[in-house]
């Protein structure tokens, strides 16, 4: 019997509770997860606003940083 073999009888003999368990103590070093459908979802909404972002035409980051600072600090 091969490895392979006798690692499948050994969790297939598993119950639930120990399969959550195996799964917890191995995740961290395999990372077979790929993640939950909630995680993906996120992923997913974060790419679509990174499409959005669209460069501002006449910016001038100093000049409006500074009337931040005068109007938040008085500096």
């Amino acid at each position: 019997m091969s490895n392979r073999d006798l690692a499948i009888r050994i969790v297939d003999q598993m119950n639930e509770e120990q399969l959550i368990g195996f799964i917890a103590m191995f995740e961290r070093f395999y990372h077979v997860r790929k993640g939950t459908d909630e995680d993906i979802e996120k992923k997913q909404a974060f790419e679509r606003l990174e499409k959005m972002i669209r460069p501002i035409p006449d910016l001038d980051e100093e000049e409006e940083l500074a009337e931040y600072r005068e109007e938040r600090y008085g500096v």
